[in-house]
């Protein structure tokens, strides 16, 4: 196993709840940020065409080997790249998906590091290749910098945002927020 994937912890178990959370069925989902593919491969329980995208190359090639294992693999479609950046602008999603590393740059950790300026990015990204009616469901922290501008920007790109879960660490609380466009 590679130290540049990053393992499942709270806030991946967040992002999971909430994702079973929705209680619907999607045509087209996307993982932004892959990882282990914990969170890709309960997506192809809940999604017809499932889509990972992860910048590690460790990353992906993890997350092929379990939506192989699973027996997704002939509905999957994975991408090294950054963000969604990889894909045309014709490609929408139904649901879009993320635990995006939202620690600021100074942690040293790349796995957890992005802060707001990543967060920032993945809105803008998604806000462009989601279907209206369609979910973007991401995590953040309570120490992530300029969370009600993200907030804000999300409201400006035409998503309804809803706390969906929480989880209370002792140095701070993760949210699962769930932003559904109109």
């Amino acid at each position: 196993m590679s130290d540049e994937v990053y393992q499942p912890s709270e806030d991946t178990l967040l992002l999971l709840r909430a994702v079973e959370g929705l209680g619907k069925r999607f045509k087209r989902s996307i993982e932004i940020g892959s990882g282990s593919g914990v969170v890709s491969a309960r997506l192809g329980e809940f999604s017809d065409e499932i889509h990972a995208v992860d910048i590690s190359l460790d990353a992906v090639r993890r997350t092929r080997d379990l939506l192989k294992r699973r027996g997704m693999w002939g509905r999957a479609h994975l991408l090294c790249g950054d963000l969604l950046t990889a894909y045309r602008s014709s490609e929408l999603f139904d649901l879009i998906v993320s635990n995006p590393p939202y620690l600021e740059p100074e942690v040293g950790d790349q796995a957890i590091e992005g802060g707001w300026k990543l967060i920032d990015r993945l809105v803008e990204d998604a806000s462009k290749k989601i279907k209206r009616g369609g979910v973007l469901l991401i995590v953040v922290s309570s120490l992530t910098s300029n969370l009600e501008f993200i907030f804000n920007k999300l409201r400006r790109r035409g998503f309804s945002i809803e706390i969906v879960g929480k989880a209370k660490l002792f140095f701070e609380e993760l949210l699962a927020v769930k932003c559904v466009k109109e």
